[in-house]
């Protein structure tokens, strides 16, 4: 990643927050949230059922995302769910995990997390990939307010997730510098890297005068 795509990006952070914003005050019009969308006034949740039944298609069919609730080893005490987040460069490839977003108990993102491949299946996704694949999102056209929601957060949170993706390669090397395979399939590894996440303060930060 060069400097100036980050500093191209890093310009359109305020749009991408008022964006955000926006999306957000129509769901607060309407009483909702991206996880209450999402669960579609299920009366209770079933562990590991993903909602919704058809995941959500967004990015020109070329992202999707579905959310669930399970326990795992690294869930917190505050976290409700999570939605897993795929991409592929093309329509007849396999899906791609890029990342996961934990959700708290008010339908808020609260932290951003990669986990091993035996937790999702599919290909391996590659951080060298994940900057034409936000393109492809940045330029395409969704209505479905939850996608739009999903859309805005992955192009605020592009380097953040990029840096995440890196850490995660990073931890298999260390782990199993000569076999990624092995990894890959150890069920003791699950997370591999994370952030927390203060939406809030994020979208103060970036519309405040001083940035």
């Amino acid at each position: 990643m060069s400097m100036q795509s980050k500093s191209i990006a890093a310009g359109q952070e305020q749009f991408w927050a008022m964006r955000l914003i926006e999306y957000m005050n129509t769901m607060g019009e309407q009483h909702t949230n991206a996880v209450l969308l999402s669960l579609h006034g299920a009366d209770s949740i079933i562990p590991y059922q993903r909602y919704p039944e058809t995941p959500y298609y967004f990015g020109n069919n070329l992202w999707r995302a579905f959310y669930h609730c399970h326990d795992s080893p690294d869930k917190s005490a505050e976290e409700h769910g999570h939605y897993h987040f795929f991409t592929r460069q093309d329509k007849q490839d396999e899906w791609c995990h890029v990342v996961a977003m934990n959700m708290n108990t008010v339908g808020q993102p609260i932290g951003l997390f990669t986990t091993n491949l035996w937790v999702t299946d599919g290909k391996w996704f590659s951080s060298s990939q994940l900057l034409s694949q936000i393109a492809v999102l940045e330029n395409s056209q969704d209505d479905d307010l939850a996608a739009q929601w999903f859309k805005c957060f992955l192009m605020l949170y592009q380097f953040d997730i990029l840096e995440l993706l890196i850490s995660r390669d990073n931890k298999i090397d260390g782990l199993f510098p000569d076999n990624h395979e092995h990894c890959f399939s150890d069920r003791d590894v699950y997370c591999l890297s994370e952030v927390r996440v203060n939406l809030n303060k994020q979208l103060l930060d970036i519309l405040s005068p001083q940035h």
